[in-house]
C-alpha cells in the first residue's frame, strides 16, 4: 500500500519536472529574441572552418571587406579586400542567394494558399521587427 503512494509521488514530480523544463526553455527562447539585436553595420559574409577553435571569415564593417581570423583567444583582421575582390564577393553573394530562393519551391499548388502564407509571414516579419 505504501508502494503506490510513493509512485504516485514520483510521477507528479516526474510531470512537474518536464512541465518546469519546458517553461524554462520556452522562456530562455523568448527571451533571446530581446537580448540578440542584428547590426546593420557588421556582417558576416562567409565563415570557413580552420579547426575546432579556429576559423577564417569575410567580413562587412560598415561597406568594407575584410578578412579576419577569429580563434578562442584572439580575432584579428588580416587584410582589407580590394575592389575586384569585393565586387567578386558581392557577386558570389547574390548568386547563392538567387539559387537559394529558387531551390524554395511552394508547398501548395494553389494560388490562394501561397498568397495567405506570404501574408502571414510580412505580419509575423513586422511583429519581430517591432518587437526590437
Amino acid at each position: 500500500m505504501g508502494l503506490g503512494i510513493g509512485l504516485g509521488y514520483v510521477i507528479k514530480s516526474i510531470l512537474a519536472l518536464g512541465v518546469i523544463i519546458f517553461a524554462a526553455n520556452y522562456s530562455l527562447k523568448y527571451l533571446n529574441t530581446f537580448m540578440t539585436k542584428k547590426g546593420k553595420a557588421i556582417r558576416i559574409i562567409e565563415r570557413t572552418v580552420v579547426n575546432k577553435s579556429s576559423s577564417i571569415c569575410i567580413v562587412e564593417i560598415a561597406g568594407t571587406y575584410y578578412v579576419m581570423s577569429f580563434t578562442d583567444t584572439r580575432n584579428e583582421i588580416l587584410r582589407e579586400l580590394t575592389e575586384s575582390e569585393k565586387e567578386t564577393v558581392i557577386k558570389t553573394q547574390e548568386t547563392t542567394e538567387t539559387s537559394e530562393n529558387m531551390q524554395k519551391k511552394p508547398v501548395f499548388s494553389e494560388g490562394k494558399s501561397v498568397s495567405f502564407f506570404k501574408q502571414l509571414q510580412s505580419r509575423y516579419q513586422s511583429l519581430y521587427e517591432k518587437r526590437k
